[in-house]
């Protein structure tokens, strides 16, 4: 008859690479689900980011007033660096 340790222990290492294997699941789908929210976010950004610009673009000038929209022309820049 085989001795009850070796079963044993043959159960915890099982049991023990078993939860290894959910955790590896579980930060693989955490990380995928990060990727995938960060890339809705940023198409979100870029999209509401081109129809504001879009708007400013086709404002009168009417609706801008009260904006101060600071434009910095390349000639003004003094900087060394």
């Amino acid at each position: 008859m085989h001795d009850s340790s070796i079963l044993v222990f043959n159960l915890v290492f099982a049991g023990t690479l078993g939860i290894g294997l959910l955790m590896l699941l579980g930060q693989l789908a955490a990380f995928i689900v990060l990727l995938a929210l960060t890339a809705t976010v940023e198409f979100l950004v870029i999209t509401l980011g081109a129809l504001v610009r879009r708007t400013r673009k086709s404002a009168s000038p009417r609706q801008l007033r009260g904006r101060h929209f600071s434009r910095v022309s390349p000639a003004a820049d003094t900087s060394d660096g």
